[in-house]
């Protein structure tokens, strides 16, 4: 079962890629969908399979991720920001206030995050029964590990093929 799962989300990642081999330029992106997108929306049709949810509950929790989705994403940009000023400082040989500022800065932007994880989990209270939340947690674990075995047996597949 394992096996029959990584093939297909191996397929998903890599059969676009093979069908459309010529270079893609971003002007030509229009209307289709990137490798990350693809990607979450294989997350979410199989958190949906794997929770059993029935239509209506389906739909709540789809927009209920989606809003901690965007919400996440807003926070790792700002915590990508927190990094790229505390690589200015080091380049500009800062002094050691400007980098404690920078260090409360990056701890701040992370407590938002888990934050944000926390109420959202929490918040699923009223659509998911106790063991969803459970099956939930668990599938995002696995999925993740799946996720990088696939992505690292495509780039052995690579590097394979460039060796022939």
């Amino acid at each position: 079962m394992k096996t029959l799962q990584r093939c297909a989300l191996a397929c998903v990642l890599l059969i676009p890629a093979f069908l459309g081999a010529q270079t893609v330029h971003p002007g030509d992106m229009q209307g289709t969908e990137r490798p990350s997108d693809r990607i979450e929306n294989l997350r979410k049709v199989r958190l949906v399979e794997v929770l059993e949810l029935k239509e209506d509950q389906s739909v709540r929790f789809l927009a209920r991720m989606n809003e901690h989705d965007n919400a996440r994403r807003a926070f790792m940009k700002e915590r990508g920001d927190a990094l790229d000023r505390l690589e200015r400082l080091v380049r500009n040989k800062a002094d050691d206030g400007e980098f404690e500022k920078g260090f409360a800065d990056l701890a701040a932007v992370d407590e938002k995050l888990v934050t944000e994880r926390r109420n959202f989990f929490s918040g699923l209270s009223d659509i998911l029964s106790p063991t969803q939340r459970a099956k939930m947690l668990v599938f995002e674990r696995r999925f993740e590990k799946e996720l990088r075995e696939a992505m690292r047996e495509a780039q052995q597949r690579r590097k394979d093929q460039e060796v022939r």
